[in-house]
C-alpha cells in the first residue's frame, strides 16, 4: 500500500466524520428498509473494510499485501455468515474479531443479489479478470465509502482500492469508475467539509450505467440538503427526496456523505442499531491503525 509521502495533517475531527460515515452506513440501509436491520448490504461493506484493515495489520508487520485479496477474504467470511458455509472450493479464510461479534446476528435482510452470487465462485474476481462482465449496480458504492476512510495515501491509491472493492462483485467498466469516483467524493468531503461541496458534481460527471447514476441521485441531493444548517433537517431532506422506498445502498451512501461532511451529528437522531457494538470495535481498529498510529 503507498502512502503519500506528503504526510498531511488530518482536520480535528476527521476521527468523528469517520465515525459518522461508519454509523451513517448502518442508519442508512436500516432508514430504507424502514427499520429492518441489519443488512447484507452494510455487513458485506464492514467486511470488506475489515479485510483492508487486515491488509494494513500485515503492513504494520512489515508484511507485503495484496489489499483486494484480503478484502476478497472479508467478503468470503461474509458468505458464511449470510449463508451459513464458505463458497464450494474456495479458499477458508480463518475468522476475525468481526466473525464473533456477528455471531448468532440471525437473517439478514436482503441486499444487492449480485454480491452473494458472485462471491459464490471459487476465483477471486478482478478489474483484468471479471466474473460478471455486465453487472452494475448501486450494491458497490457503500464498500466505496468505506475504502475512503483510509487517510494518508493518495487519490490514485484510493480510486483503485476502491475500484478493487467493487470489482469482487461487478464486472462492469462503468460500476468500476462510479466506485472510484464515489470514494473520492467522500475522500474530499472527510478532508474539507462543506468547501468540497463545489467539487462533487465534476467529480460525478459523465458517469454512465446504474451506479453511476445512483451516484449522481445521491451526491445532488446531499448538496441540496447541506444548505440546511440542521444536520436533521438535512437529513430528512434528503431522505424526502429519495422517496418512499429508496434504494438502500444509494440511500446508504447519501447518509455516509452526509456524515463525512456533518460528523457524528448527522446521525445524532438515530435510534441505537444492533450493529453499535460492531461499529464501536470497527472505528476503534480503525483509529489504532491509521490516526493512532
Amino acid at each position: 500500500m503507498s502512502e503519500s509521502t506528503d504526510q498531511y495533517a488530518l482536520p480535528a475531527n476527521f476521527s468523528d466524520r469517520v465515525f459518522g460515515v461508519l454509523l451513517a452506513a448502518a442508519d442508512g440501509a436500516t432508514h430504507a428498509r424502514d427499520g429492518q436491520e441489519p443488512g447484507e448490504s452494510e455487513t458485506l461493506a464492514l467486511y470488506l473494510l475489515d479485510g483492508l484493515l487486515e491488509a494494513l495489520e500485515w503492513a504494520q508487520q512489515g508484511v507485503a499485501s495484496d489489499e483486494a485479496a484480503c478484502m476478497w477474504l472479508g467478503g468470503l467470511r461474509w458468505y458464511k455468515l449470510v449463508t451459513g458455509s464458505f463458497p464450494e472450493d474456495s479458499p477458508r479464510p480463518l475468522p476475525r474479531w468481526i466473525d464473533e461479534a456477528f455471531a448468532g446476528s440471525g437473517n439478514f435482510a436482503p441486499g444487492d443479489t449480485q454480491n452473494l452470487l458472485a462471491l459464490a465462485n471459487p476465483d477471486m474476481a478482478t478489474v483484468g479478470r471479471p466474473a460478471f462482465r455486465e453487472a452494475d449496480s448501486a450494491g458497490v458504492l457503500t464498500r466505496a465509502a468505506l475504502v475512503a476512510l483510509l487517510p494518508r495515501v493518495d487519490e490514485d491509491t484510493t480510486r483503485r482500492i476502491a475500484v478493487d472493492a467493487s470489482a469482487l462483485t461487478h464486472g462492469s467498466p462503468a460500476a468500476h469508475r462510479a466506485a472510484g469516483q464515489a470514494a473520492l467524493v467522500i475522500r474530499a468531503a472527510l478532508e474539507s467539509g462543506t468547501d468540497s461541496i463545489p467539487t462533487w458534481a465534476p467529480l460525478v460527471a459523465d458517469l454512465g450505467g446504474e451506479a453511476g447514476a445512483a451516484l449522481q441521485l445521491a451526491v445532488g441531493f446531499v448538496a441540496e440538503g447541506l444548505a440546511l444548517t440542521d444536520p436533521k433537517a438535512a437529513y430528512d431532506s434528503v431522505f424526502e427526496a429519495l422517496g418512499e422506498e429508496p434504494d438502500t445502498d444509494t440511500a446508504a451512501f447519501a447518509a455516509m456523505l452526509l456524515a463525512a461532511v456533518q460528523g457524528t451529528d448527522a446521525v445524532a437522531h438515530r435510534p441505537a442499531s444492533v450493529l453499535d457494538t460492531v461499529l464501536d470495535s470497527m472505528h476503534d481498529r480503525w483509529v489504532a491503525l491509521t490516526v493512532g498510529q
